[in-house]
């Protein structure tokens, strides 16, 4: 529904553009601004007749990362020996974290962008005036896209 209000306010516009000056350029000009500025705000209708493949990119980062350390220290003395006559070293254990700070590589796969003449309308979409509509859309509006023709605009319908 909103595109046949869409399609009836470009084509009135169009109208009162013609009874002012004729200009088939600037016509069709006004129309794809129209168009793309009340368009559904999406591309989910348009296709890449190839496909475009991927990108990998490689990137770091700084990461930070802890290592558990350890250490062996002399903590004092004990009574050790022939009837404790000799004293001998005593050892303790110390364990403690130290941050540390690497760089990390890693892969970033983007999907390449599909080359402007690869551009089709999806299944189902027909390219009227380099945009695409539903069969629907076309077919109520098939009065309207009549009188776009009959100003000299071509609208070059074509199924995608």
């Amino acid at each position: 529904m909103c595109s046949i209000k869409i399609v009836c306010s470009i084509v009135f516009f169009l109208l009162s553009l013609s009874n002012i000056y004729c200009d088939k350029d600037a016509d069709i000009n006004t129309l794809q601004q129209l168009i793309s500025s009340l368009s559904r705000q999406d591309n989910s209708n348009w296709c890449c007749n190839i496909d475009p493949g991927v990108e990998a990119a490689a990137k770091t980062r700084q990461t930070t990362y802890y290592v558990q350390r350890h250490a062996r220290n002399k903590c004092g003395y004990s009574d050790c020996g022939l009837f404790g006559w000799s004293s001998c070293t005593s050892w303790c254990d110390t364990y403690w974290s130290e941050m540390q700070h690497g760089v990390e590589t890693y892969i970033v796969y983007t999907p390449r962008l599909c080359p402007a003449g690869n551009l089709v309308c999806c299944a189902g979409y027909i390219t009227v005036i380099n945009h695409c509509f539903t069969y629907q859309e076309v077919m109520n509006n098939k009065d309207v896209l009549e009188i776009l023709v009959s100003m000299g605009i071509p609208i070059n319908p074509t199924m995608g």
